[in-house]
């Protein structure tokens, strides 16, 4: 019973003793400059770049509006891209010269030709991860200030990114510098792309991990719907989306979870 009481005692001492310590100081820290840094007014991104648009916005059922689409793995060559398939010709190859040692060179140089083929559908891989920044859809929520990003990947993996619409800075067509962002001319007169667009984002958090200056990339053959919506996201204008109306009809989104929600 004593001891039961003890006990008891020392394990309530030891929780207050942990309620009232800080075990890290560096971590109290971070946090106190985070909340001042939260609490200032400054902390609050304003923008002039407002753009109004000339006709009434039609949102869908869940406050969406489709701007762009494409399905970027029908225009593109998968497998048989060059360069990339000159390099794995030479698997074969460097099999065959560690085998049979044509060049009679030492144990240990051959051996170089074993562990060529584990380096050299590296490229190929590269170039795979690569296709998930080619946009599959590009939606506009309500509100005209942030953009709903769907990208699909060769395991038909789906994913979606949300960004502000002032992070977004167009390429020119080479993607070698920025154009310029208020005059840059990347649509025909028809409302469709003259050129595969690439803009450059300045946040984007991707699988939970915030990724900064990352390229994304609108393919000529996609659909622009709202050409003048999409410009102006594009060029990092926040859309004025006080004229619109919803449309409720029962076959807008049809065959997905959410339908008629």
């Amino acid at each position: 019973m004593l001891t039961r009481s003890i006990n008891t005692l020392r394990l309530g001492l030891k929780n207050l003793y942990q309620l009232n310590h800080i075990k890290s100081f560096h971590n109290a820290t971070v946090a106190h400059k985070a909340q001042v840094m939260n609490d200032e007014s400054s902390y609050v991104v304003k923008t002039d770049r407002i753009y109004k648009p000339t006709y009434t916005i039609e949102f869908d059922r869940i406050g969406e509006v489709l701007l762009y689409s494409c399905d970027p793995h029908k225009h593109l060559t998968i497998f048989l891209k060059y360069p990339y398939i000159l390099y794995e010709t030479a698997i074969p190859l460097s099999v065959y010269l560690w085998f049979k040692n044509p060049l009679d060179i030492a144990w240990y140089w051959n051996n170089l030709f074993i562990y060529a083929p584990s380096f050299l559908w590296i490229p190929r891989m590269w170039y795979w991860r690569s296709l998930q920044y080619k946009i599959q859809r590009l939606s506009l929520l309500r509100g005209g200030k942030i953009l709903k990003i769907e990208t699909n990947t060769l395991a038909n993996d789906k994913n979606t990114y949300w960004v502000e619409t002032y992070q977004f800075h167009p390429l020119t067509a080479d993607f070698t510098q920025f154009d310029d962002r208020d005059n840059a001319d990347y649509l025909t007169e028809e409302g469709q792309l003259k050129y595969e667009l690439a803009c450059q984002l300045d946040h984007i958090q991707e699988l939970g991990t915030t990724v900064q200056d990352e390229v994304i990339y609108f393919m000529k053959e996609g659909i622009v719907h709202h050409p003048e919506l999409f410009e102006a996201a594009t060029k990092g204008y926040v859309v004025d989306t006080s004229n619109f109306v919803i449309n409720t009809a029962h076959n807008i989104r049809a065959f997905e979870g959410h339908h008629n929600q």
